[in-house]
């Protein structure tokens, strides 16, 4: 008879358990490689971030089931070192001189660009001292004492001798346009109180008779606005040349023909004539090239002034009067302000209020005098703090 096993009940159970427990662990041995493939690093403390120009690559879990790892490319927030230049301090405004004595609507302009080089040339040694004041004259005719003046640009012979005898008594001296942009550019030597006498119109009668003799016992100079029309009053250029040779004649260009009195409408090659063909003719005459055109009618715009100054002039009279001028400060009304060229529109007094002009003038120069020296350690700090070096009031 064969053998015949026989599995006891609990022996059946036994084994069944034994099955099941091989069954399961290898069931969760697949799943353990999957949970050990990576793991999320540990938090770290954050730092700023700049955004970087060139892409970064990340590493991220994704949500799938199979837990696979996915690298995705993205413009990151890399941390980069990154160097931010300290800004360049802003220039402080420096205070500038201001007078209530300027009538309603006029206003002083500055027109250095330098600050630094202007406060040099404020305070240099060599230079005017602060305060030094120039007053431009327009003048015309002077008419006998019985003869009625029916033009306010004229004045009596009485008048002219007083203006003379004022002018003295206030101690003011004459300069000449090239004296006179030499200080407005440069701050360069002048009498503290200075004035141009302005002779418009040629007049070489009234210049010999009446200019020349106060000129030598003074020992001034006089500016003559000439017009340079060399087919116009022929006989007086011989004179003016012999006036010009004493060396107290200061010939500037009051224009071709003297008579076009330029506006907005005025066509550009009618300017150009006016004002270049003059330039020539009185530098043939008098051995000297105008820098200063002295406008016809007292008219100007902004483009005549463009026009003046491609033709190489450097100043500019207007005939409307301002007031005084200072150094980098010169006071324009709206109509002048508008060419933003202050020295192709400089102010003028007229001869017949010119005593008063003169009073006015020595009150401006008080005042910024003062100022400059009361303003001197605010402009000497700032100098230090922008420029560099010190400032030098030895005066």
């Amino acid at each position: 008879m064969g053998r015949s096993i026989i599995i006891t009940h609990s022996s059946a159970l036994k084994n069944s358990r034994v099955l099941n427990l091989f069954i399961i662990l290898t069931v969760l041995s697949g799943f353990l490689p999957a949970c050990s493939q990576a793991t999320l690093p540990a938090q770290t403390p954050t730092r700023t971030t700049v955004p970087s120009k060139s892409p970064t690559w990340t590493v991220t879990s994704t949500s799938t089931p199979s837990q696979t790892l996915t690298i995705t490319s993205s413009p990151g927030t890399t941390s980069t070192q990154t160097y931010t230049p300290s800004p360049t301090p802003t220039l402080a405004p420096l205070e500038y001189f201001t007078t209530r004595i300027l009538r309603e609507g006029i206003q002083p302009q500055t027109y250095l660009e330098d600050p630094c080089a202007t406060l040099r040339m404020r305070w240099s040694a060599e230079g005017s001292q602060p305060g030094t004041v120039v007053v431009p004259i327009m003048f015309h005719s002077i008419v006998q004492t019985d003869t009625l003046v029916t033009d306010p640009k004229d004045i009596t012979a009485v008048q002219f001798i007083n203006f003379v005898a004022y002018a003295r008594y206030l101690e003011f001296e004459t300069i000449t346009t090239q004296e006179l942009l030499g200080f407005l550019t440069h701050n360069t030597r002048i009498p503290p109180r200075s004035m141009l006498i302005i002779v418009d119109d040629r007049r070489p009668g009234l210049i010999r008779e009446w200019l020349m003799p106060v000129a030598e016992e003074n020992d001034w100079t006089v500016t003559s606005a000439y017009i340079a029309d060399p087919n116009s009053l022929k006989w007086a250029w011989e004179l003016m040349e012999q006036l010009n040779a004493s060396g107290r004649l200061d010939v500037q260009s009051h224009g071709y023909s003297g008579q076009l009195y330029i506006l907005p409408e005025t066509p550009e090659d009618q300017i150009q004539n006016e004002i270049w063909s003059s330039t020539a003719v009185l530098e043939e005459h008098f051995g000297t090239r105008p820098i200063a055109f002295i406008w016809p009618g007292g008219n100007f715009t902004p483009s005549s002034v463009q026009i003046a100054r491609q033709g190489g002039y450097e100043l500019g009279f207007t005939a409307n009067s301002r007031g005084p001028l200072l150094f980098n400060w010169i006071p324009l009304g709206e109509e002048e302000r508008r060419v933003n060229d202050p020295l192709m529109v400089l102010p003028r007094v007229w001869s017949s209020a010119v005593n008063f002009n003169l009073d006015e003038a020595v009150t401006v120069s008080e005042q910024a005098r003062a100022f400059a020296e009361q303003n001197y350690p605010a402009e000497a700090g700032w100098y230090s703090t922008y420029c560099g070096g010190e400032l030098n009031n030895s005066r």
